[in-house]
Formats: C-alpha cells, structure tokens, sequence
C-alpha cells in the first residue's frame, strides 16, 4: 500500500491534548520533586530534631521507592494500552502498517526522515480519530467487574482530596493541587506516595507565606502569575477552617458522580461524566482559597479540629462502604458470558476457548478479581489499588496507627473513646495537647529560630510573645 492511498484529515485539538498530557505530568512532577527536594535540604527548626532525621533517613527512601515503582507501572500500562488502541484503530481502518512504511513499489522505506513523518502521521490520525484517555476511562466503567476496581480508586482519590485539604492545608504544605493533579494524570498511588514524603518533611507546619502556589517555573509570566494567584486566592487568618458542609457537599457530588459513570458508559455523555468527577475532586482543595473569609471560622487551637475532621471522614466512609457494597453485589451478579468483552478485544492474542473455559469453570469472585487480565487499562487500575493499600499500610506502621485508630476513621459510628481517664492520666492526656497545640502553631518556629539566635533573642521574643 503506498503511503498516498490513505488520506485522513488531522484534528488539532487532540494533539494539542495529548501533547498537554505529557508536559502536565512531567511539569507536576518536577515542581512536587522540586519542592519536596526543597524541603528536605532545609528543614525548619522544630523539624531537625534527632528522631525525625533518623525518621525521615529511614522511611524517605521507602515512599521514594514505592513513587518510583507506582510511576514505572503507571507508563508500562500506559503504554501498553496505547498500542493497543492504536492497533485497533489501524485494524479498523484496514491499515497495513508494513504495508504502509513500504514505497509505491513495495519496497521498504530506507530513508529515515520520510519513514519518521509516515509514523507521526500514522499517529496524528489515530489521536485524531480516538479518545484515548476517555476510551480507557469507559473500558474500565462499562463492565461492573471492572469498575469493581475503578470505583475504589475513585473513591480513594476522594479521600485523598479531603486530606489534601485539611492535613496538607494545615501543615501548609505548598502544591497541593499538583499531588491531586497527578493522581488523575498518573495514578494514586504514586501521588499517594509523593504526599507521604511531604508530610515526613513537614512535620510541623511551615512558616507563615509558604504555603503559596509556588512554582520553580510558572507557566505565565511570573508577574501575571503572582496576580492571577492573589486575584483567586483570597488572604485568610492563620488557623482559618472553611465550613464543613463546603466538604460534605463535595462528597455527595463526587460519590455521585461516580455512581453515575456506569450508568454513562456507551453513550456520548460518559466523556462529560467523567470530567465532572474528576473536576469535583478539586473542589475540597480550592474551595478554602477561594471563598470569602466569613464562610468558615478560625480554630486558636489546631489540634482540637481533629474531631470534626473524623466526622467528615466518617461520613466519606459510609458512603464509600454503601457504594463499594452495591457495586460489589451487581458485580458478583453480573455473570454474563459477554463480560470480559471490550472494543479492544479482537486485538488481543487470547486463547478464545481457553478464555471461553476459564469463564465457565471460575467463580464470580474470581471473575472479578480476574477482570485485570481483560485490558491493559484494566490491569494498570488493579496495580493502583494493591499499591495504595501498600503505601497505606506501610504509613499506618510508620505513624504506629493502632487497629483503633483505623476503626475510629473507618467504621461509621464507631465509638472509640477509652473509658474516662483520672489522676495522671487524665494530666498527661493535656499535656499531650497542650504540646500538639503547641508543636501545630507558628509559635513553635518562632521560638525555635529564637533560641538558635542567642539567650538574649530568646528571652526577647520570648516577652514578645508572652505579651501577645
């Protein structure tokens, strides 16, 4: 076939996409890397103590490791669901791609130059023809064995948003709608990941002014940059909470939206669908930077905001255990001998009466833990969850979470209060808090870059602050 016989008009726009994918997630990563590199060479002082440099010598390279696996089989999956919609695509337009790379004669094309332009132009008609993001999104949603995987993803990334918005918000952690960006761009995990080792380098919370969007290289011209910034950001108060019903309603749309996604499978609005519960789950992020003051209260003691936020997580918990069981039932229920089939299946190298026997003979369970083997897109969704759980497990032993702990932020109406505390224990419980309270206030910096400037700074703001 000479390169001339197929002549398709190139679409723009989803090049322009593709390519946008591609710097988004490789420009996120650098400013998080870079900020997180930032953070480890210049500790603030209550953060170089003995035991949290002998904490983050121990467990950095562990979350570091895991970002890096996380990252690597993100691309191999990434990759390989590439190629096979592109494959698809050429099957379906009866392309022969040898063929193609062959001149009017039949013979290969030695000259490298037009044999790189017959590949991108291969490739912009395919980009311009296929979704390709939203094609592996609808594979993974249109089967409930699938999408038995994808919605704990989904309702991960939820959880993931809130503690974005109220661990890294009062830590002041700065990019945190880079993590949550990445988690939709790469995958949770990794952005998981990369977030740990945010919070082992910031034990405290950072100084007051650093928790700004900051970028090492703003995408506009820096001062355009710093006005739209303060033109969306609106100042607020140290120790300021939004109101909590702005994060419930966002988990009720985002639950929502999720639920919808099968429901949306196979029709032009699925696209939407997705980009809407996507979108929704930046809400809990930039809603506190962007409403007015009045819409939420200042907490003088941080530490006391921790029961409200077991609520709100409690709340999330019911109602990812109500999803995840209704999705599990229809899962396990949908036992239809079609259910492994997707758009790309004709394509796949499968043993037909081999796949054909091993859907009669397994069991439902099995089928939808087994689904991963349908598609690549459906594989790189299953590593997700098992990494998460990883990485999850992996800080609940670095934080040493105790099983009531979890329970507390997991079970809905589960009541771990321990039986009145008296005497000692009563005292030694608010010192504990009184120290927490401390150690999560700028005070603590202050004090701490007091007493490394000299005895006599050190009863100087010592008195400034008393006096406050």
């Amino acid at each position: 076939m000479a390169p001339g016989h197929f002549m398709h008009p190139v679409r723009y726009p989803p090049l322009v996409f593709a390519a946008g994918y591609i710097f988004s997630v490789l420009y996120l990563t650098y400013a998080v890397v870079n900020s997180l590199y930032a953070s480890y060479k210049s500790p603030g002082p209550v953060s170089n103590t003995r035991s949290r440099i002998h904490q983050r010598r121990k467990f950095i390279p562990v979350f570091s490791a895991l970002a890096i696996a996380a990252f690597s089989i993100a691309a191999y999956w990434s990759v390989k669901s590439a190629t096979l919609s592109y494959r698809t695509w050429s099957h379906q337009h009866g392309l022969d791609l040898d063929s193609w790379l062959r001149d009017e004669n039949g013979k290969p094309i030695t000259d490298t130059n037009t044999s790189i332009q017959q590949h991108i132009q291969l490739i912009a008609n395919w980009l311009s023809d296929t979704p390709v993001y939203s094609d592996s999104l609808e594979i993974v949603a249109e089967r409930a064995r699938r999408f038995w995987w994808g919605q704990q993803i989904d309702l991960g990334t939820t959880a993931f948003s809130l503690i974005l918005a109220t661990e890294g918000r009062r830590r002041k952690i700065p990019l945190l709608t880079a993590f949550l960006a990445l988690a939709h761009l790469v995958n949770l995990s990794f952005a998981q990941n990369l977030f740990f080792l945010a919070l082992l380098l910031t034990p405290s919370p950072l100084p007051s002014g650093n928790e700004d969007l900051k970028l090492p290289v703003p995408p506009l011209p820096r001062s355009v940059w710093v006005r739209l910034r303060s033109g969306l950001m609106l100042p607020k108060p140290s120790g300021w909470v939004p109101d909590a019903r702005f994060f419930y309603t966002a988990i009720i749309l985002n639950s929502t939206l999720t639920l919808a996604l099968p429901i949306c499978a196979w029709s032009s609005a699925f696209t939407k669908a997705a980009l809407l519960a996507r979108a929704s789950t930046f809400l809990p992020v930039l809603l506190p930077n962007i409403i007015p003051v009045n819409w939420g209260s200042v907490q003088r003691r941080p530490h006391g905001t921790y029961k409200s936020s077991t609520k709100l997580f409690k709340f999330l918990s019911t109602i990812s255990l109500v999803l995840h069981v209704t999705i599990s039932i229809i899962a396990l229920l949908s036992d239809g001998p079609d259910s492994h089939r997707h758009r790309h299946i004709d394509i796949l190298s499968w043993n037909v009466e081999k796949r054909l026997r091993w859907e009669r003979s397994t069991t439902a369970v099995g089928k939808v833990l087994g689904s991963t083997l349908d598609h690549p897109a459906v594989a790189a969704v299953g590593w997700d969850v098992l990494l998460c759980a990883l990485g999850l497990g992996v800080w609940a032993a670095v934080r040493s979470i105790n099983a009531r702990d979890i329970m507390s932020l997991s079970i809905p109406y589960y009541d771990s209060e321990c039986p009145p505390l008296s005497g000692r224990a009563r005292r030694k419980e608010i010192w504990r808090d009184e120290v927490l309270n401390f150690l999560e206030s700028d005070e603590a910096e202050v004090r701490a870059a007091a007493q490394r400037a000299g005895s006599r700074g050190a009863m100087v703001a010592g008195s400034t602050i008393g006096s406050s």
